[in-house]
């Protein structure tokens, strides 16, 4: 009976707690989280607006406009949220673990919301110019299937 509860005890210590992963894995953010205004409040359309182009009624030149932001647009919007991600990982890193001194923090932090910044012009830029090639009809229509207009 003793070993079985030595048995039972020594499994329970050792054992990875499922909780604890779970709670790790849902805190880790996604690459869209390190932008200065979230995807929840301005979202990237790009995909979504592909995906429904026959339900928006795109015409075939709006479609290739759209097709030619897709090549561009996100290499501009997402490299710089994943620098900002490396960046804001090592900052934080360097701040636990005490090594960065306060004096070059600033500039350090300064860095890293420039690199938000940028990242939210570009996509500010890519809806201006998504807006530009889809009628206001349409875009409303996008926003709907992107569960924003609730806010407009």
């Amino acid at each position: 009976m003793q070993q079985r509860i030595l048995a039972v005890g020594l499994a329970l210590l050792t054992a990875q707690p499922a909780v604890a992963d779970d709670h790790a894995t849902h805190l880790r953010p996604q690459t869209v989280d390190y932008a200065l205004i979230l995807p929840a409040n301005l979202p990237h359309l790009l995909r979504t607006s592909l995906d429904r182009a026959e339900v928006l009624g795109l015409n075939d030149a709006q479609r290739a406009a759209l097709r030619e932001l897709m090549a561009e647009a996100p290499l501009k919007v997402f490299s710089r949220l994943s620098q900002a991600e490396k960046m804001e990982q090592a900052i934080a890193r360097e701040v636990l673990d005490n090594t960065v001194p306060l004096a070059e923090l600033q500039s350090r932090l300064d860095a890293l919301v420039a690199l938000k910044r940028g990242a939210t012009e570009a996509q500010i830029a890519t809806i201006k110019r998504m807006q530009a090639v889809l009628g206001k009809g349409q875009f409303r229509a996008l926003l709907k299937y992107s569960a924003i207009t609730d806010r407009l």
